[in-house]
């Protein structure tokens, strides 16, 4: 192969790479403006949340001075982990388990399927214990477990600063680290490879934050608080998200970026057709009306299409199908013409209070033949279907 071959096939390689990133930038990254505008918000609030916590941990290392001040001299709480593990002066060392931790972690965002749904259940998660760590950490002062520690001087608003003294309840450091093996454990692939990795995150946290009690940055029950708190702040976020987001139809480019109910892009349209129905939602995202649908087909503006089948549908129809197969179809009298006027086919849970309520123009008898309203059956009494 000559020299001007290979720098020819570098550049096709080279191009089919950049196009294939853009393909996936389009179908995986790309919002809309409501997106765009809740993600915006969401980062202003996270940013706020930091801000101000990293104040009150100034305003928690100017009061822990004071108990200083008031003994002369400097102690350290008792705490049981502190006499089974030993002091280690390696406070850098905290600080690479939060970069061991948080880089993997936006790898994963950057390959997943449906990254901004990941980085907005990150940082909805980190911004609601980091709101919770605002009113604790300068709520009760303590003494700094470390004897090196320095005192944050000068402005609250304006002093930024690591590790110190007072800066107690709770531990940011594990805060970081089990946020991201949150992360790993919802959102890593369900493969082997994915719980490998998700089982060498949570053996990392667990190793920082033993580092975080060696370096002696937090006493043992702030590292505790950490682990109770950032799992409650994640799983407090995932149930309002399902909830508010995802069974409301919301937020569609963020929740399924390629097409409602699909998760992935290896997913069968069967799987995707059963979470719609399990969410109750459309294909367009939005909430399953059987009401509508079936009087938007009554005047002809859309095509008729039925509901959904859930799985005991499913299997009613195939036993049915088999039936007819074997000993023939139903006579006619017993069938309903969907296509007709006069027996037209409705959407199960429709009932003709619902249907009068949507359009009193048309309003049907119980077989819901072509008909008569309800107030021209004077002998007859309506009936919910």
């Amino acid at each position: 192969m000559t020299r001007l071959h290979i720098l020819q096939r570098t550049r096709e390689l080279g191009a089919r790479g950049v196009a294939a990133i853009w393909r996936r930038i389009r179908r995986n990254w790309w919002l809309d403006r409501t997106c765009i505008a809740f993600l915006v918000i969401t980062a202003i609030i996270f940013g706020l949340s930091y801000y101000f916590m990293n104040v009150m941990a100034n305003v928690a290392s100017q009061r822990s001075k004071l108990i200083e001040d008031a003994l002369g001299t400097r102690f350290t709480l008792p705490d049981v982990f502190f006499e089974f593990i030993g002091y280690v002066d390696l406070l850098w060392m905290t600080d690479m388990f939060d970069a061991l931790m948080f880089v993997p972690t936006v790898f994963l965002v950057l390959s997943h399927e449906r990254p901004w749904r990941v980085v907005s259940r990150l940082l909805l998660a980190w911004g609601l214990a980091s709101l919770i760590r605002i009113t604790t950490v300068a709520i009760t002062s303590v003494p700094d477990p470390r004897p090196t520690c320095e005192y944050a001087v000068g402005n609250v608003f304006s002093t930024f600063t690591l590790h110190r003294c007072g800066d107690a309840i709770y531990s940011g450091h594990t805060l970081i680290f089990v946020i991201c093996a949150m992360v790993w454990a919802s959102f890593a692939p369900k493969n082997w490879i994915g719980r490998s990795l998700t089982t060498f995150a949570w053996a990392l946290c667990i190793a920082g934050s033993l580092m975080v009690i060696a370096n002696r940055a937090h006493y043992t029950i702030d590292v505790l608080l950490a682990w109770y708190i950032a799992p409650g702040s994640w799983y407090t976020v995932a149930w309002f998200w399902y909830w508010h987001v995802t069974k409301k139809g919301r937020l569609l480019k963020i929740e399924f970026p390629v097409e409602v109910g699909r998760h992935r892009d290896s997913d069968p349209p069967e799987k995707c057709q059963r979470r719609r129905v399990e969410l109750g939602l459309m294909p367009d995202g939005s909430p399953y009306d059987p009401v509508a649908v079936y009087l938007n087909a009554v005047r002809g503006s859309v095509e008729m299409t039925p509901p959904p089948l859930s799985d005991h549908q499913m299997e009613n129809a195939e036993g049915t199908q088999m039936h007819e197969e074997k000993h023939g179809p139903s006579p006619e009298s017993d069938r309903t013409d969907v296509g007709s006027q006069e027996h037209m086919s409705i959407p199960v849970g429709i009932n003709q209070r619902q249907i009068q309520q949507h359009d009193p123009e048309r309003a049907f008898s119980e077989d819901f033949g072509p008909s008569r309203r309800p107030s021209d059956r004077s002998s007859q009494t309506p009936k919910d279907v």
